[in-house]
C-alpha cells in the first residue's frame, strides 16, 4: 500500500500556522473546483452517498458562504466529506487551526471514560480527572457532534479522534458549545468528586508540562514511538515484538528515492534479529502488537508474515496472539489480515478502527485559492467477503484508567495467563 507513515497521521494534526484570508468569491471558486475535481481524483467517491447528495451539499456550503467565516466554511466541506464514507478521504485542518485558541489538554478514551493525562503546571490539579462536561453540556452530546467530523465506519474510529478534536476551541465554538476561550470542563476526580473547573489556551510545552505518572510504565507504552521493536520475557518464554508503524529505511528507497532513508530504521535488520531470536530463545508465545500502527505500506509486514507462517509450520506448538486497537489502521489493517489467513493467530484488544476492505492508495491536491490540502484515495483493497465495518478480536480486552495509572496492560496480563 503506496502510503507514506508519515500521510496517514492523526486527522487533525496542529501545525503552527494561523488561518488563510480567502475571499468569499475565491470560496465560490474552491467549491466549484471540489466539486469536479474531487469525483475525478477518487478511485470511486459514490460508494456510500450519491453524486447529487454531494453536489447539493457543496451548492449549500456556496449558499451560505456570505454568512460563514473561512473557519466555518471548511468545517462544513469536511462535514460533507466525511459523510462521503471513506475515512482516507479528507481536508486536512491543520492550515487553519489557531494554535492560540488549543486547551493545554492531552486526552485518552478510556473504558470508563475520557480522562487528562497530560496538561500544564498551572492545570495540574485535574490531572487525572475524567471528563463528564463541557460548559455544562454532556460529554456525549459534544462527542456526537464533533463525531460529523469523522468517517465512521465503527466505534474505534471515534475513541480515537475525539480526544484530538476536544481540546479545539474553534471547533467547540463552531458546534456552539461555547462563545469564549474559556471552558468549563465538568470533571470528576479519582475518588468520585465532581468538581466545575475553568480552563483556558495557552502552551505545553517541555519547562510546563505535566502528567500523570503511573505506578510503572506498561511495556506497550515503553517504545510507542518507535517504528518497531521487540523484547524476549524469559520468565514467561514470550517473544513480544511491537509494530508501531509500516515503514522503514528500505521501503522509503522503493518508493520515496530514499529522501529519508538515513534517519530511518533497516526492518531488514530487524527482521533478521527476529528469527535469530525465534531460533535461539526458549519461546513458548510470541505476540505482535499493532494496537498502535496507523499503517504506511503493507508490503514489508506482508513478506513478514508469509516468512514467519513458514516458521510457524515448523513449530506449530507456539502459541500466537497478534493486538489490535482503535489505532490499527490502513495498511496496519491489512497486515492483521494477512495474520488471519497464514496463521493461526489469536486476535486480542480491541476493534480496529480501519476495515478490512477500504479505500487507500492515498494522494492529495489543494484547492487554488485557499490552499487546503484535501487527500483523497485511489485504491480499493479487498481483503475479506464480508463487509465488516472492523476487525474485533477473538478477545475483547479494553483498558480503564485505573489500569493505566498501575502500569497494567490488561491485554497482556490476559496472553500471559494463557
Amino acid at each position: 500500500m503506496r502510503i507514506l507513515f508519515y500521510f496517514l497521521l492523526q486527522l487533525f494534526i496542529i501545525q503552527a500556522c494561523n488561518a488563510q484570508h480567502t475571499n468569499k468569491s475565491d470560496w465560490s471558486s474552491d467549491l466549484d473546483y471540489i466539486s469536479k475535481e474531487l469525483p475525478q481524483r477518487h478511485i470511486n467517491l459514490f460508494s456510500t452517498q450519491s453524486k447529487d447528495y454531494y453536489l447539493q451539499q457543496i451548492q449549500k456550503i456556496k449558499t451560505s458562504v456570505p454568512d460563514l467565516s473561512n473557519f466555518e466554511i471548511t468545517l462544513r466541506l469536511q462535514q460533507t466529506i466525511a459523510a462521503m464514507g471513506d475515512s482516507h478521504t479528507r481536508v486536512n485542518l491543520g492550515k487553519i487551526i489557531d494554535r492560540n485558541k488549543i486547551l493545554p489538554l492531552k486526552l485518552y478514551w478510556f473504558r470508563d471514560g475520557i480522562y487528562i493525562l497530560k496538561t500544564t503546571q498551572e492545570n495540574e490539579e485535574i490531572l487525572g480527572n475524567r471528563i463528564i462536561s463541557i460548559n455544562q453540556t454532556p460529554i456525549k452530546t459534544v462527542i456526537d457532534s464533533l463525531s460529523t467530523l469523522v468517517t465512521i465506519d465503527n466505534r474505534a474510529i471515534v475513541k480515537s479522534y475525539i480526544p484530538e478534536l476536544l481540546p479545539l476551541v474553534q471547533i467547540l465554538q463552531y458546534f456552539k458549545f461555547t462563545h469564549s476561550s474559556k471552558i468549563e470542563l465538568g470533571l470528576e476526580d479519582m475518588y468520585g468528586t465532581n468538581k466545575d473547573y475553568i480552563i483556558e489556551p495557552s502552551p505545553i510545552n517541555r519547562k510546563n508540562i505535566k502528567i500523570v505518572k503511573p505506578a510503572s510504565l506498561a511495556l506497550c507504552y515503553q517504545n510507542q514511538k518507535s517504528f518497531f521493536t521487540d523484547y524476549y520475557q524469559p520468565n514467561d518464554k514470550v517473544y513480544y515484538i511491537q509494530y508501531n508503524k509500516c515503514y522503514s529505511k528500505e521501503l522509503d528507497v522503493k518508493y520515496n528515492n530514499g529522501k529519508n532513508a538515513d534517519q530511518l530504521p533497516s526492518f531488514k535488520e530487524f527482521e533478521n534479529k527476529v528469527f535469530e531470536n525465534l531460533k535461539s530463545q526458549q519461546i513458548d508465545k510470541i505476540v505482535f502488537d499493532l494496537r498502535f500502527n496507523r499503517g504506511g505500506n503493507s508490503y514489508q509486514g506482508t513478506v513478514f508474515i508469509e516468512k514467519f507462517s513458514k516458521y510457524l509450520d515448523k513449530h506449530p506448538e507456539k502459541k500466537i496472539f497478534v493486538i489490535t486497537g482503535r489505532s490499527t489502521f490502513s495498511s496496519a489493517i491489512l497486515n492483521v489480515m494477512d495474520f488471519k489467513k497464514l496463521t493461526n493467530a489469536s486476535i486480542v484488544g480491541e476493534e480496529t478502527s480501519g476495515k478490512p476492505n477500504h479505500f487507500g492508495e492515498v494522494r492529495s491536491f489543494k484547492l487554488p485559492y485557499s490552499g487546503l490540502n484535501v487527500s483523497y484515495s485511489t485504491k480499493y483493497f479487498t481483503r475479506s467477503a464480508n463487509n465488516e465495518k472492523t476487525i474485533k478480536p477473538d478477545i475483547s480486552i479494553e483498558s480503564d484508567f485505573k489500569d493505566y495509572r498501575n502500569g497494567i496492560d490488561p491485554v497482556y496480563e490476559w496472553i500471559r495467563a494463557q
